[in-house]
């Protein structure tokens, strides 16, 4: 960060001002030819968080320079709201014959329960990171690559006849919450689009027949008729801030009309 501080100084004697400069700060810059080919978090994948949960995932930065790859040093994660993890030590390992392209690998390790982590740092995160060659040149940047740390969510309470009748009327039911990480539990989530999805006896596909919204206590509900048999389920795409989830799956068998 560039830091700089202007001081003004009274000279009583002649009754002047003087402009003192202190020197800035001057952020360290990339330098030569290193170069930065991908930075993967969690194998591309989001992490998603419960309340109670720890989670440790794979940092993997893969960079070029003539003389080599020497280190990643320092390397961290940023997110939201002032919200920061490290990046245990990476290792690097040359990935073609000349070794001027090397795959550096490392771990993050974040916790629900340290009260480090809080709910408004949910979304999206960057990875602030040196890559050091061994010719001395380097490259630099606070926002190498991106990822997504979400609160998880969870889908319960799912229920469904087991059987029916041709045309009889069937209630299906569920509850959407998601992870609170500053009180360590799950709350409702209200106000959220739910799809209710079927798949055919024998199928391997999924159809999503119709959406409903969760109440103040995160539960929906609907009633419709029973048709053929199959399985249910009910699945929550999730946000920016919340990752997504999906309910027990619920078989049904529809039999004749009696």
């Amino acid at each position: 960060m560039r830091k700089s501080a202007v001081a003004l100084c009274g000279v009583a004697a002649i009754g002047a001002v003087a402009l003192v400069l202190v020197p800035a700060t001057v952020p360290e810059t990339s330098e030569g030819d290193t170069g930065l080919v991908s930075v993967v978090v969690n194998g591309g994948r989001t992490v998603e968080l419960g309340p109670g949960e720890t989670r440790t995932f794979p940092v993997e930065v893969t960079a070029t320079d003539r003389s080599g790859i020497r280190t990643v040093d320092p390397i961290g994660l940023w997110g939201p709201n002032y919200a920061t993890l490290k990046v245990g030590p990476m290792s690097c390992v040359p990935v073609d014959a000349t070794g001027t392209v090397s795959r550096c690998t490392g771990e993050a390790t974040v916790e629900a329960t340290s009260r480090v982590l809080f709910d408004d740092q949910a979304g999206t995160w960057f990875v602030d990171l040196r890559i050091q060659a061994n010719d001395g040149d380097r490259y630099v940047s606070k926002s190498a690559g991106g990822f997504s740390l979400k609160r998880a969510a969870l889908l319960d309470e799912a229920s469904c006849p087991a059987t029916a009748s041709d045309g009889e009327k069937i209630r299906l039911n569920g509850r959407l919450q998601r992870a609170m990480w500053d009180e360590h539990g799950y709350i409702p989530q209200q106000g959220t689009a739910v799809y209710l999805q079927f798949r055919d006896v024998g199928s391997n596909t999924w159809s999503t027949l119709t959406a409903v919204r969760t109440d103040h206590e995160g539960r929906f509900s609907i009633q419709l008729e029973a048709s053929r048999s199959g399985t249910y389920q009910w699945y929550a795409p999730g946000d920016k801030w919340t990752g997504s989830a999906t309910s027990a799956e619920l078989p049904i068998t529809v039999g004749p009309r009696q």
